[in-house]
């Protein structure tokens, strides 16, 4: 669970991952929470530290990659990618963060069952970015 800042409100939360580059393959699975301050990435965990240090061994390195925050006050767009998961979130600095959004926690990224979820983040994130006013 993502711990709330003071006075913040949760939104909305998302079964999420970040994906690699273009691929629809993920790095590392988590949930994406909305906020009306933040949207943020917490990945998967684990007893005793994160999932990708069960599976990979890699300790906690490729979870600290992906355990972020973005204001959403640096957020200019939020947009449906191509396939039935893929989400990107377009910042201020030009650069985009990408995700999977899925349904349920076993469900693939190719399935068509990810697109209401998927779509409903877009449409949720797109309302709050909107919300706190630019």
């Amino acid at each position: 669970m993502t711990d709330l800042w003071p006075g913040e409100e949760l939104l909305g939360q998302w079964i999420a991952a970040t994906a690699i580059g273009s691929l629809t393959a993920a790095r590392v699975g988590g949930r994406l929470v909305l906020t009306d301050r933040r949207l943020v990435f917490k990945p998967m965990t684990v007893e005793g530290g994160t999932l990708a240090k069960s599976i990979f061994g890699l300790g906690n390195a490729l979870a600290r990659l992906d355990d972020h925050y973005l204001p959403l006050l640096d957020i200019t767009a939020v947009e449906a990618g191509e396939g039935p998961s893929r989400m990107v979130v377009r910042l201020q600095t030009g650069a985009d963060r990408t995700y999977l959004v899925a349904h349920r926690r076993m469900t693939t990224v190719f399935s068509a069952k990810n697109a209401p979820a998927r779509d409903n983040a877009v449409k949720r994130i797109w309302a709050a970015v909107q919300a706190v006013g630019r």
